[in-house]
């Protein structure tokens, strides 16, 4: 008994996919729901982050933040549907983990061995290491897409404004289209607070990505979509067009294809050359003790980085 209105811990027993990284331990993980908030969207993201908030208040700032994708060490999660956010807290061989459950987020004790050993061959989304503090991540070494239809911007695109808003930590990331001479910025992606906006940036794409066409394959002028006034316009620069994807479980799927029709008539000849500026992988934020510093990995993008 926890006395947590989330109900009972339980302890998980290593199973046969879990063995691989946890050889020596009859249990993967203890497990203890924290609450169970309603199941929309806003709700559980809401909730998350003040249970997030709540633990950095005496643990400080996580040792590893981010959204795990669909997996794990114990294998393929679909839940939640909603994203999986998590923070880590790692004190040497032993690592406090928040991570969003099915009903509700969860507090998991686990050995620090387990998932940073089965990080570096089976993880996908996103990664923050916090600078200064436990060791570096050996990202997975995925294939990159092969083919437009093996990009999987779509999954990713759907899970920032829920996974920014319960974590506290931002994206903002270029797409940079190495088919096109000097390799310029296309898309400008911010997701802060939990709204995700797209900027798309025509000066150096071909006729067919540019003004009025720009407009019929589904980009709007920026006046239209971000007032003047909004404290992340300067972010945008001189971008005219810009797409505001909404928030948490707002955001459509065929927001990827947008991108993907955009990125080809603009003159990005494969998958291959539409890539992620490594810019994305440095982000400060104003953390427990003053700004702190992640380093960032995305495997689940599977895109080159420039």
């Amino acid at each position: 008994m926890t006395g947590l209105p989330g109900g009972d811990a339980t302890l998980v027993p290593v199973g046969v996919r879990a063995r691989t990284w946890a050889p020596s331990q009859e249990y993967l993980e203890l497990v203890v729901p924290v609450s169970r908030p309603h199941a929309g969207v806003p709700a559980q993201v809401e909730e998350f982050r003040r249970v997030a908030d709540a633990v950095r208040e005496v643990l400080g700032d996580a040792t590893y933040i981010g959204g795990n994708g669909w997996k794990g060490p114990s294998g393929y999660q679909p839940t939640p549907y909603w994203g999986r956010p998590f923070l880590r807290w790692r004190r040497g061989g032993t690592t406090l983990e928040l991570r969003a459950g099915g009903a509700g987020p969860e507090l998991v004790l686990q050995a620090s061995a387990v998932w940073e050993s089965w990080y570096p061959q089976g993880g996908e989304g996103y990664v923050g290491v916090l600078h200064g503090t436990g060791p570096e991540l050996e990202h997975p070494r995925w294939e990159y897409a092969g083919s437009w239809e093996e990009l999987s911007l779509g999954g990713f695109l759907r899970m920032p404004p829920a996974e920014v808003r319960a974590t506290g930590l931002p994206q903002s990331m270029g797409l940079y289209g190495y088919s096109i001479s000097n390799g310029p910025l296309l898309f400008s992606i911010e997701c802060r607070d939990g709204r995700l906006l797209i900027g798309y940036t025509e000066a150096d794409a071909a006729e067919a990505a540019r003004g009025k066409r720009a407009a019929a394959l589904g980009w709007t002028l920026i006046e239209e979509s971000l007032p003047s006034d909004h404290p992340l316009r300067p972010q945008f620069g001189k971008t005219p067009w810009l797409i505001d994807a909404g928030g948490p479980g707002e955001v459509d799927g065929a927001l990827a294809d947008l991108i993907v029709r955009t990125a080809r008539a603009a003159g990005v000849e494969s998958a291959s050359e539409l890539r992620l500026g490594g810019e994305a992988e440095h982000i400060v934020i104003e953390g427990m003790t003053g700004y702190t510093r992640y380093r960032l990995g995305f495997p689940g993008l599977r895109m080159r980085t420039c």
